[in-house]
């Protein structure tokens, strides 16, 4: 029951997030929405990208417990809860690649250099997540 309360929360974020992107990318422009419609756009493109990439693990998550069936003794769980934990983070962490690209090609500074940074940033990040939690 509490994944698919999570799974629904997740789709409706997912949604919500999409229809107030098409909204402010469709009824604004950059410049007369300011720094604060700019930051909604750059939040609202996070949230989608987090709520698409946490769907995504979450149906492999179900497709793999369809598969290997097991009982869930209290070892099991607290693995389960372990790996939830980690691979939230590991999303959080790369749902930044959007908006790294995104403003980095906004000031037009977008080559194969700072590609290569961001990828370096991530792995730094999701290596630090795994060691640490």
């Amino acid at each position: 029951m509490k994944h698919r309360i999570s799974l629904i929360m997740i789709l409706a974020a997912l949604l919500l997030a999409a229809v107030g992107l098409v909204l402010a990318t469709n009824l604004t422009n950059p410049s007369g929405a300011g720094p604060l419609g700019i930051l909604v756009v750059f939040v609202l493109i996070y949230v989608c990208t987090l709520a698409l990439l946490l769907l995504l693990v979450r149906l492999i998550e179900i497709v793999y417990r369809l598969l290997r069936p097991a009982s869930m003794t209290v070892v099991k769980e607290d693995k389960l809860r372990h790996w939830r934990r980690r691979s939230t983070l590991i999303v959080a962490a790369i749902s930044f690649v959007p908006i790294f690209l995104i403003s980095l090609n906004s000031i037009g500074s977008l080559g194969l250099r700072d590609i290569a940074l961001i990828v370096v940033i991530e792995v730094l990040l999701i290596f630090y997540i795994v060691k640490r939690v």
